[in-house]
């Protein structure tokens, strides 16, 4: 509510012209310079101010202190992982082929005999032929091996013994020789095998089996002839692990890693975030020339009744000589994430998300070329969350609060002023589910303009004030609030420094005493905070109290130059039950002073009389203030481009008296 002063400024200048005649004349002019408005609120803002219900006024300044969201004390870190991984893992399946030399390759002249009983000789044949295998289908077209190992098996299907069996496995187009081996003594309808190192070999999809030198002993007597059994040779590979291959690959995973990660939070120990937003980051990088699929999941987690954060991802084939990028951002917004780890079972069971990454090969029935120079790395986590609930103990631990905060209710005022009373009114909130400790350490109400500090003391701030946690469900937050004035405070005295600036000192202890709750609680918007709202009824006495305004003015009137001397006068109608006095000064263009005015003693405002039943002025009060001008400042008036008027507010006999919203000045 504004509180006018109007305050009307008129000139009375005694005018002389002076002629090059032969005689003289003087002339009296009235001029008019401005008008112009005073009110309180060119004290204090309107926005300070408060009505009652008689019209009378209130100042009102309101400021908070205190934690407005669960921001400003919990962030969640962002956490991720790097890991790098390379085709060590990579294997081929097992497999196996089986070749037979029979007998009629290994004694052509059994032929005659096939299907009858006939006594058979010892052989003893010795070749350089071989065989042609092809397992380029059933293994690989090509590869090299870290390790590894290939099985041969020899079935003696003859109805003889063999005595000897010597033989080599050589690659096709080199004719390297990747193994070679000996089997004696096998016996009718037995099996012996042996198994042999692929490590460091390299073995293509398209061998030659020769089978160097074969010896069988003669029959005890006629025995079935069957032409088309021999001498079965089963190749098995097993364990292979390429170092480059070329082969369709089966499905497999490279990667199948689970982990507790464990999350910093400034000494909470939480075992449950609720996310308001949130992501999984994934960065990948890949030469892998065959497609990755990675799942990444939070199992200790569930939104809407759904169990576990999944998010699955393709990692394209690269081309050769390439490498594939790929950056994913997955929301998971609206999901409670567990912070107990894998289990509640095992310690500590706070601050660990449990999380699992799988990588793997899908089969693609694709002929693929691999190799342990080919690697993914990925980068993986959770980042960018914001809880909207956290649970769990917020730790024993301080939060201090130091700062300054402008008054500007009272920064332009200049001089002393006296009050009745006035209140500070302190209300505390606490929304979060943990009990604080509350110290006001320091309120100093700091003057800049007389360098003079006051503190504000009371019996109400002499013990740390405990506050209690809110609860959930429903939620319901702590209150309390308690009231500081001159009956329990030296607030009355802290006020009449007309402080421009308040310098504060508080510190919170956060849950400061046992036992440990685990189901304390935080929301997004939990907010912990100290509302001051200091309210003083406007019922002062002022001691050289000053109400300031500036206005434009122009003297760019000829008949000016000649002024000789002159009067300012000021007619002026005062609704304020206060005395006062002026001091006008001008200003040039560059607002630079040119000459000040001041009223003297017994030439001031009058104060407006009051009505001693309703503390209001009755009407307003009539006065005039002249002040003289000589000649050397009517010739400033000419540069004078604007006037500062101050009004100067006394109180006689210290007398207190209310403020209503329609008072005015005018002139």
């Amino acid at each position: 509510m504004r509180k006018f002063i109007f305050v009307s400024l008129a000139a009375l200048l005694l005018l002389t012209g002076c002629r090059k005649e032969k005689f003289t004349s003087e002339s009296n002019w009235i001029a008019p310079l401005l008008s112009t408005e005073l009110s309180l609120a060119d004290l204090i803002p309107d926005s300070l101010t408060s009505k009652n219900s008689d019209s009378s006024l209130n100042l009102v300044y309101e400021t908070a202190y205190g934690i407005s969201d669960l921001n400003d004390i919990l962030q969640v870190p962002d956490k991720t992982e790097t890991m790098e991984v390379t085709l060590a893992s990579l294997v081929l399946d097992d497999r196996n082929f089986t070749d037979t030399l029979t007998l009629l390759e290994l004694y052509p002249l059994s032929a005659i005999l096939h299907g009858q009983e006939a006594e058979l000789d010892a052989q003893d044949i010795t070749t350089n032929e071989g065989t042609e295998i092809d397992v380029s289908k059933e293994f690989f077209s090509t590869a090299t091996f870290v390790s590894g190992f290939i099985d041969i098996e020899i079935s003696n299907d003859l109805p003889v013994d063999v005595e000897l069996l010597e033989f080599e496995l050589i690659n096709d187009n080199d004719k390297s020789i990747v193994i070679q081996g000996t089997f004696e003594n096998i016996g009718p309808n037995a099996t012996v095998s042996e198994s042999y190192s692929l490590a460091d070999k390299t073995v293509n999809g398209v061998l030659e089996l020769k089978v160097k030198s074969v010896k069988t002993r003669a029959s005890d007597g006629p025995v079935p002839i069957d032409v088309y059994k021999g001498i079965r040779i089963t190749f098995g590979v097993r364990e292979l692990k390429p170092k480059v291959a070329t082969a369709i690959f089966p499905a497999q995973n490279l990667v199948d890693r689970e982990d507790e990660v464990e999350y910093q939070f400034g000494g909470a120990e939480l075992t449950e975030i609720h996310v308001k937003e949130g992501y999984i980051l994934m960065n990948v990088e890949s030469t892998i020339e065959e497609a990755i699929i990675l799942e990444y999941t939070v199992p200790n987690s569930e939104k809407n009744g759904v169990r576990g954060i999944t998010q699955v991802w393709t990692i394209p084939a690269a081309e050769p000589g390439t490498t594939v990028r790929v950056n994913e951002r997955l929301p998971i917004d609206g999901f409670e994430i567990n912070l107990y780890g894998k289990t509640q079972a095992t310690q500590p069971n706070y601050n660990l998300v449990y999380n699992k990454l799988v990588a793997r090969i899908a089969y693609s029935g694709i002929e693929r070329t691999l190799s342990l120079d080919d690697k993914i790395k990925v980068e993986f986590g959770l980042v960018d969350v914001i809880p909207e609930l956290v649970i769990g103990d917020p730790g024993d631990h301080f939060l201090e609060s130091q700062d300054t905060t402008p008054i500007k209710a009272l920064k332009d005022i200049s001089g002393e002023i006296s009050l009745d009373d006035a209140t500070l009114s302190v209300d505390i909130r606490n929304s979060f589910g943990t009990t604080a400790l509350l110290t006001l350490r320091d309120v100093i109400g700091v003057n800049n303009r007389t360098k003079n500090s006051v503190g504000l003391s009371s019996t109400e701030l002499n013990e740390p004030i405990f506050i209690g946690r809110a609860t959930n469900p429903p939620l319901v937050g702590f209150e309390k609030s308690f009231v500081l004035d001159k009956t329990n405070s030296n607030l009355k005295q802290f006020i009449e420094n007309m402080p421009d600036e308040i310098q504060t000192d508080i510190l919170t202890k956060i849950r400061p005493v046992l036992p440990i709750k685990q189901s304390d609680f935080a929301f997004w918007d939990s907010e912990l905070m100290v509302d001051f709202k200091l309210e003083i009824p406007i019922n002062f006495s002022l001691d050289s109290v000053n109400l300031t305004t500036k206005e434009s003015i122009s003297f760019d009137n000829e008949q000016f130059r000649n002024i000789k001397e002159g009067s300012l006068i000021l007619k002026i109608k005062n609704d304020f039950p206060i005395e006062g006095g002026f001091i006008i000064t001008f200003l040039d263009e560059n607002g630079s002073i040119l000459f000040t005015k001041a009223s003297k003693e017994g030439n001031k405002m009058a104060a407006a009389e009051v009505n001693p039943l309703s503390a209001k002025t009755i009407a307003p009060a009539e006065s005039e203030v002249r002040l003289s001008l000589g000649r050397n400042e009517t010739e400033l008036l000419n540069l004078s481009k604007s006037v500062l008027i101050n009004v100067i507010f006394n109180t006689k006999e210290a007398k207190r008296f209310k403020m209503f919203s329609d008072y005015k000045i005018g002139v």
